[in-house]
């Protein structure tokens, strides 16, 4: 049966969520992941909260995936990219997940940080406007308000690099407003506070079940990008590959399981992550919304078929040139950056080297 075969499930466990004061914490985690020694406490930042496009990592801590590598894994949530490369830098991180856009940043400004798992394998990113409103193509834009989920937003980089592709400059031609995410970053474009928004696939997909009805906006370059990418330090790639394996294989495992039973990556998510559960809406309801948002998800996380190709984590190397001429044309970095120079594929055997019908097969088999 295909990775995409459905069926539902419900499981229960505890996990722990760790808060963003976690970065300031001083403890180690590196080491070596070897199951006969104690398990190695990885710290891995997510600059938003658990929800549909974050569950194969509930998967990953509720089917033992990331235990099975002798890895504790403690999620950190931030409310933006900039504090995890922060992380990452301190060593308050030993992980950590964000689109690329800041990491370009961060390398032009002397910042040495590896990308070590491609994980989200085609653009999330785009702007869109609702297909009755003001802005029917990109130049009615100008004069408008963008939203974001955040002013420290990656996407707000990206949009800026789309908009840079008719002439537009952040504070000349166009604002963008801070509006978060969800339902008041949909009010905040139908009342007319913005006039588009620069949010993500996930998001889009919501709103679209509710109803809503969308123009999207990009750009072919744009369109040819990997999104989410996971990252680390130079110096945890030398002093902990093991555990960088490890975590690689243990995400790769979750997201063949999301995406062979996306019901039952929900229903773990939501039993283990009660928050992620919408308050005065039933689970069916609720998993009917999320659902569409995490099929939309697994369309770019399965991309090229690593299964099939075995290419869990790995980086294409024309995805990664694409990547250094949009960053410099859109003005994301002043000057070219080296990107091959800080994309690891060294980990990619190891990320792949388990048994794929075996995980195929748990899910599809899984009962309360």
């Amino acid at each position: 049966m295909s990775v995409h075969s459905r069926r539902s499930l419900f499981g229960a466990t505890a996990t722990l969520l760790l808060s963003a004061t976690a970065l300031t914490a001083c403890s180690s985690g590196t080491g070596s992941a070897d199951s006969t020694d104690e398990p190695v406490t990885v710290r891995f930042g997510i600059p938003t909260q658990m929800g549909a496009n974050n569950s194969p990592m509930a998967v990953g801590q509720h089917l033992g995936y990331f235990e099975e590598e002798g890895i504790d894994l403690e999620i950190v949530h931030t409310t933006d990219s900039t504090s995890i490369v922060q992380g990452i830098n301190t060593g308050a991180l030993e992980i950590g997940s964000t689109p690329p856009e800041p990491l370009w940043q961060a390398i032009e400004s002397g910042t040495d940080l590896q990308l070590v798992y491609n994980y989200i394998r085609q653009q999330t990113g785009s702007i869109v406007s609702l297909a009755d409103g003001p802005v029917q193509e990109l130049t009615d834009i100008e004069g408008a308000a963008v939203g974001q989920a955040s002013l420290g937003s990656s996407n707000l980089l990206l949009s800026n690099g789309i908009l840079d592709s008719v002439g537009f400059t952040e504070g000349e031609d166009f604002t963008n407003v801070a509006v978060g995410t969800g339902a008041a970053a949909l009010q905040a474009m139908e009342t007319d506070e913005v006039q588009a928004l620069s949010l993500w696939d996930t998001e889009y997909a919501a709103f679209e079940a509710t109803g809503a009805e969308l123009n999207y906006f990009t750009t072919p370059e744009v369109e040819s990008l990997f999104s989410t990418t996971y990252f680390t330090s130079p110096d945890y790639v030398e002093s902990s590959p093991e555990v960088l394996e490890g975590f690689g294989r243990a995400v790769a495992k979750a997201t063949l399981f999301t995406a062979t039973r996306p019901e039952a990556a929900l229903q773990i998510m939501y039993a283990d992550y009660p928050q992620t559960r919408l308050a005065g809406v039933s689970e069916d309801e609720q998993l009917a919304i999320d659902l569409t948002s995490l099929e939309r998800r697994i369309d770019l996380l399965v991309a090229g078929d690593p299964a099939a190709n075995g290419t869990w984590g790995a980086y294409s190397a024309e995805a990664v040139t694409s990547w250094a001429d949009f960053a410099e044309s859109a003005g994301i970095v002043g000057e070219p950056v080296d990107a091959e120079a800080h994309v690891q594929n060294t980990f990619v055997e190891a990320y792949n080297d388990f048994d794929q019908d075996a995980v195929v097969a748990a899910a599809e088999e899984w009962s309360e």
